[in-house]
């Protein structure tokens, strides 16, 4: 499985495949470069958790976020399933369907708008009235939804899987549930439990040496200039005063 961030996938890429009935109704799968459709979500703020005991329940969760880019992108996924379908009608109908029939046929996400935050619902998977998303607290642990009611865990994560369209008789949708779930503490500090201060003077060989600004190099560089020149001229002058005194020496033989 390979997840994309929201704000990485390009929609124009998405493909569906040609309608396969499954059950009483159709599917047009969704895939991104031959590959299933997996979305990671930014942080949420879960407002409300239901699901019903039975697989045909009214499964989801409720959530808001005041992140606009992320409530565009689900709006997009939406206006690209009723352009594809246009598109295809013809193909995968055997007719052509007006745009605006399927525009009036298409089931569109349901966001709400308060003091600019967003509040919008995320299928819960559910079979055998069991539910089938993975769930992790913030240490990675498995849990399960029932303990996203604590106070603690109202901020997470999301994989969204896009299945597809699910078309049925008089209407239709993008097949969109939650595939797992990792809760978020935004009020942790993460601690270091070990020294871990890098001491002055015990790793100057690891210093960066771009941490200067070009003003500051531009000094060192000068600096260094100089001292190649003094220590040429001392070089130099050493050389003088050794011939000098092989002369001198012999004058005196």
């Amino acid at each position: 499985m390979t997840t994309i961030s929201f704000k990485d996938l390009s929609i124009d890429d998405l493909e569906f495949s040609n309608p396969e009935k499954l059950g009483n109704s159709y599917i047009c799968n969704l895939y991104h470069d031959d590959s299933l459709v997996y979305i990671q979500t930014p942080i949420l703020k879960i407002n409300d958790i239901k699901w019903a005991n039975g697989d045909e329940g009214d499964n989801y969760i409720e959530f808001s976020s005041d992140n606009k880019e992320f409530i565009d992108f689900l709006l997009e996924m939406d206006e690209n399933c009723v352009r594809c379908t246009f598109d295809n009608s013809d193909n995968w109908f055997k007719k052509d369907i007006p745009y605006e029939a399927i525009e009036n046929m298409y089931n569109i996400k349901d966001v709400y708008e308060h003091e600019n935050e967003y509040t919008s619902k995320l299928r819960v998977p559910v079979l055998n009235n069991k539910v089938q998303c993975n769930i992790f607290n913030a240490d990675k642990e498995m849990i399960e939804i029932r303990d996203l009611n604590k106070e603690d865990t109202t901020n997470v994560i999301m994989i969204l899987h896009f299945k597809g369209l699910r078309i049925l008789k008089e209407s239709f949708y993008l097949e969109c549930y939650i595939n797992q779930i990792k809760v978020v503490d935004i009020k942790k500090f993460n601690i270091l439990k070990e020294y871990s201060i890098i001491d002055e003077g015990n790793n100057s060989e690891n210093i960066d040496e771009n941490i200067f600004s070009e003003e500051m190099n531009e000094i060192l560089n000068q600096e260094k200039l100089q001292k190649s020149k003094a220590e040429k001229l001392k070089e130099i002058k050493l050389e003088q005063i050794k011939k000098l005194k092989d002369e001198l020496d012999k004058l005196n033989n």
